[in-house]
């Protein structure tokens, strides 16, 4: 399963809260099996996801706008139930899908979508949504946060609502999201980088090169699997190897095959990795991380690594998000302004300051500074093996100064990567089978080449 959020060291948590009620509960267009009785009257509103989240923020505002707006009733369809919950049993806080229940959720929503039928409200972070949009079936949520006097779109982060909309018409949301960057604990004497035009190669040829002349027994990079470097490699020079308006693509040429032995051979040597050993030690030349919350992001600003935008293609400049909770409204939709508005709730302060959010940045302004309190934990700190900074201390307050640092970046311009999820699964899916040996190269270069050719002539 691949979720866009590269969270730093293991990310789970035990949940003590109830189970969740059955998927079976709900028929095949996403409404409770209620009885006129109990739901006369009120305005449904439906919303399909592939999985609500396992901390059960988005059920608490379900809950509370229908508290709030009694004659309005939220209809959650998930296509994935989350695992059963419960006090003893820890669960991946990323959610728990496979590539077929994802595809289940693809293919069920596009027959929905060009149909004109569906939900009113639909995640699309694992959708091509740009092609939606060109298509007309997406709502144009600009003219609906126009004509909403309660809605203040100063209030949130317009650089990230731009940046998902490719800097065009608004038709799609992101609730929260994450901040991509790597960054190396060398100092700018050892490593120097150009973040505004450096690449995969020149970050994999940098750091080979330190690996082998700078003591300690370092690595290029830790903690990420073979197949998902490729696909962050292939997202970032995506319109070199896909040419979606053309309809080709260009894995076949050797190219591809030349790149997928260098990093076999990068992982062979011990010089990639897929574990954290290195990464724990601080030992790695390059880390790839998330800034999945406002303190972690904090808190990686504050330390003394050096941070840079992740490699690109030179067509992008600026911050890279990425968001598992993008929202869109359902152009044939009947109760459009009703949808904008839950969705418009889900961006406000209140709902955003909710600590059932707590793995993502939050699109709301202030939701971000009500974060930023320290608790009894303390801080965590970044870049150091220095045992002697693992101090038990009292929380200290986040000043002013702090704040206003976090915002100002934060609020840089970015860009979300604008390739199919789709395409991207099948680079992903194909390439495990070369990286366990299973398949050559060039077998799994032209597998690709006629499995992506035959998507964009569907």
């Amino acid at each position: 399963m691949r979720k866009w959020t590269w969270v730093i060291g293991l990310l789970v948590l035990v949940v003590a809260v109830t189970a969740c009620s059955s998927s079976n509960d709900k028929n095949e267009d996403g409404r409770k099996n209620r009885s006129n009785e109990s739901t006369g009257g009120k305005t449904v509103v439906t919303m399909a996801v592939v999985q609500k989240d396992p901390g059960g923020w988005l059920e608490q505002a379900e809950k509370a706008y229908e508290s709030k707006n009694p004659n309005v009733d939220i209809v959650i369809k998930e296509y994935v139930a989350l695992p059963e919950r419960s006090p003893s049993k820890v669960i991946n806080v990323l959610g728990e899908f496979s590539p077929a229940d994802l595809e289940k959720y693809r293919n069920a929503t596009n027959t929905d979508l060009m149909s004109g039928k569906g939900a009113d409200i639909i995640s699309v972070s694992e959708l091509n949504y740009e092609k939606y949009a060109d298509k007309g079936v997406l709502a144009d949520l600009g003219a609906l946060m126009e004509k909403d006097p309660e809605f203040d779109p100063a209030k949130l982060f317009g650089n990230v609502m731009d940046a998902a909309n490719g800097g065009g018409k608004k038709v799609v949301a992101p609730i929260w999201y994450d901040i991509h960057i790597v960054s190396s604990a060398l100092e700018p004497k050892e490593l120097k980088v150009d973040d505004a035009s450096w690449s995969w190669s020149d970050l994999l040829h940098q750091g080979a090169e330190l690996a082998k002349d700078l003591p300690g027994d370092l690595e290029i990079m830790g903690g990420v699997a073979p197949a998902a470097l490729l696909r962050k490699i292939v997202m970032s020079d995506y319109d070199h190897y896909i040419n979606q308006e053309e309809k080709t693509a260009s894995f076949d040429t050797g190219e591809f095959a030349g790149l997928l032995n260098q990093l076999k051979e990068l992982y062979g040597s011990g010089m990639l990795s897929d574990n954290h050993n290195k990464f724990v030690e601080n030992r790695d030349i390059f880390r790839d991380q998330s800034l999945a919350s406002p303190l972690i992001a904090l808190e990686t600003l504050q330390s003394k690594r050096q941070i840079w935008n992740p490699p690109g293609n030179g067509k992008h400049s600026g911050l890279r998000f990425s968001s598992n909770m993008m929202l869109a409204i359902n152009a044939k939709s009947g109760v459009t302004e009703e949808a904008w508005k839950f969705i418009s709730y889900l961006l406000s302060e209140k709902a955003q300051s909710n600590p059932g959010m707590w793995a993502g940045l939050p699109m709301n302004k202030a939701a971000v500074a009500s974060k930023l309190k320290r608790n009894g934990s303390g801080m965590i700190v970044f870049g150091t093996t220095d045992k002697s900074s693992v101090k038990t201390k009292a929380p200290a307050e986040v000043t002013a100064q702090e704040r206003e640092r976090l915002m100002a970046y934060i609020g840089q311009p970015g860009y979300f990567h604008g390739s199919d999820p789709r395409l991207m699964d099948i680079v992903e899916t194909e390439t495990a089978a070369f990286f366990a040996g299973e398949k050559a190269a060039d077998t799994v270069a032209k597998l690709i080449q006629n499995r992506v050719k035959t998507y964009l002539n569907e």
